[in-house]
């Protein structure tokens, strides 16, 4: 890639892998970890996720977001910024489906994430989720 290459950078995918290969999914395991917790705390928009995540998952991260903000407004609670994902574990249950959990360490707690990967016509998405 060059400087004048305007095409956006894929830092999952690997040339040598398929995109239906479930190392795909395996690798994005830990950004939308990340990036899921940053939407509930209402630190990055909502739709950050959209193309990943199934509709039903994407509306439920927006609650939650809602929930961060009404808390933010009532009690002035401001959640630290710092997430360290850690522990990450995934299992192919079979070619189109994974399953994957992680540990999100913040500074004064630590949370238990879970998600299932499905391979869909479009590419690799995010059928459950669960936050603890």
């Amino acid at each position: 890639m060059t400087i004048t290459d305007q095409r956006p950078a894929n830092l999952v995918s690997d040339p040598e892998i398929p995109l239906s290969d479930p190392r795909t999914a395996q690798r994005m395991v830990e950004p939308v970890a990340r990036t899921a917790v940053e939407i509930i705390r209402d630190l990055r928009p909502e739709n950050a996720l959209a193309r990943i995540v199934t509709p039903e998952i994407a509306t439920m991260l927006a609650r939650r977001a809602s929930l961060t903000r009404r808390l933010r407004t009532a009690t002035g609670y401001t959640p630290p910024q710092k997430i360290i994902v850690s522990g990450v574990r995934t299992c192919v249950v079979n070619e189109r489906t994974v399953e994957a959990s992680c540990v999100l360490r913040e500074p004064d707690r630590s949370r238990f994430l879970a998600m299932r990967w499905e391979l869909r016509h479009s590419g690799w998405r995010v059928t459950v989720l669960e936050v603890g």
